[in-house]
Formats: C-alpha cells, structure tokens, sequence
C-alpha cells in the first residue's frame, strides 16, 4: 500500500485551552486531510484508465497546488508573524521550513506532471514514482509540525490573540484560491467519523450544500476519486482496484 500516517499524532479535537493548542489541533485536521489525498492518489493511480486520466491528473493537480500554496504561505507570511509574537523565539519554527525542501521540489514535479500530461500520455506507474520521490519526508513533516504548533503556548501571557489573529489571517488567505476546485476538494478529503465523530472543518449552515450543489459541478468528473463525499461522509474509493475495495484512510 501506499504512503500513510498515523493519525494519533493529531491533538483532541475542538481543544482551545490555549490559541496554540487550537491551532495545533486545526493544522492537524488539515493534515489528515492533504494524507486523506494523497493515499487516495496512491491507490487509484493505476487503476485509472486513459478514459478517466484527465478528470484524475484534475484531482492531482489540484491538490498537489493545495498543498505547495499551503506551504508557501506558512513560510512567506504565517511562520514569520508567529515568531514575532513576544515569548515566541525567532527561528522556532525554521524546523519546518527546513523540512519543506526535502519535499517540495517532489510535490512540484508531480504537480508539473499533472498540469502537463495528457489523458493519452497517462501512466499510472509514473504517478507512483513521483509519489515515491517525496512522500516520506512529507508525511514525516506534516506529524512533526504539530508539535511545534503545540509549543508556541510559550508565548507572553496576553499575546494569544495574536497567535490567534495571525492565523486567521492566513486561513483567509488560503480561502481565496479557486472556489470550484479547492473547497469541493478538501471536503471530499474529510472524514466527520473520525475520532467518532468531528465538524472539521466548521462551517456556516448551508455551506456544504452551496458547494456540492454549485461549486462542485464545475469539476465534478474529478471528485469521483476522492475518499469522502462533499458531506464528509467516507466512502470506497471507486477505482481502487477490481482485487478490493480500500479505503484512503
């Protein structure tokens, strides 16, 4: 089987003791969900038919550019606004950024691969092989980061609105990417059993159904490959293989 993670890495759910503690937990969710994708790809990719290729290489390339913008903003602007808050040293959170170039140029080629390649050049062993370059070191990082998320409750007394804000901020950031790709996609990578039972991530009544009803349709043929339905709902991954039937989790 393909690249996984155990997700007992992930701090409770919902846990708001501390602003680092909220944002630890919801950095995890958002983990769980990029791993959800990322063994969903692992598993369909050779059993994707040139048929199928274009509405897959979509999934892929979506959520390879997810991930390396969710990067990009970490180290550009989210990590060094965090390490100006008082109490909060600078260089805390460099481990990360140092990790991220053990993965990113492997997310980037496979990104290019999705971006370039044809429904008629499609192979599935080659999405493997790019997979392969990368996927250790990525999940590796995406554990480790939590905890040094965790670890900013070292800030000033006071200061966790900051903490806070910041990473507000950046989550309004990352909301501004595609609407018909990235938000149809990222439910579909959740899953609301886990743990028995979440709400990741919250959102306002109706929204869910504004985009499996509108959004989604626009790239609907690619989300037949995504482990959850819009509504979080897990579900058998439907090219998984004629052997069994798996599930991205």
């Amino acid at each position: 089987m393909g690249p996984s993670l155990s997700f007992k890495h992930r701090p409770r759910q919902r846990t708001f003791g501390h602003a680092a503690y909220y944002i630890a937990n919801e950095m995890a969710f958002a983990h769980n969900a990029m791993i959800r994708g990322l063994n969903a790809i692992y598993l369909q990719a050779p059993h994707v038919t040139k048929k199928d290729a274009s509405d897959f290489l979509f999934f892929v390339a979506t959520w390879s550019a997810w991930i390396l913008h969710h990067h990009d903003l970490e180290e550009t602007s989210m990590f060094p606004k965090l390490e100006a808050v008082p109490g909060i040293k600078q260089g805390q959170l460099s481990r990360n950024t140092n990790q991220h170039e053990l993965f990113v140029g492997g997310l980037k080629s496979l990104n290019q691969y999705a971006t370039k390649t044809t429904a008629a050049a499609y192979d599935g062993k080659r999405v493997h092989e790019l997979i392969d370059a990368f996927a250790h070191h990525m999940t590796k990082h995406l554990a480790d980061e939590i905890g040094t998320l965790w670890a900013l409750d070292c800030c000033e007394k006071g200061k966790e609105k900051n903490l806070l804000k910041i990473y507000n901020d950046a989550e309004a950031e990352a909301g501004k990417q595609s609407k018909t790709a990235v938000p149809p996609m990222v439910l579909g990578l959740c899953d609301k059993t886990f743990e028995g039972g979440n709400d990741w991530p919250v959102m306002p009544p109706g929204a869910a159904y504004i985009v499996h009803y509108i959004f989604s349709w626009w790239h609907r043929g690619a989300w037949r490959f995504l482990p959850s339905d819009t509504f979080r709902t897990p579900r058998h991954l439907a090219f998984s293989g004629p052997e069994k039937e798996e599930r991205a989790k």
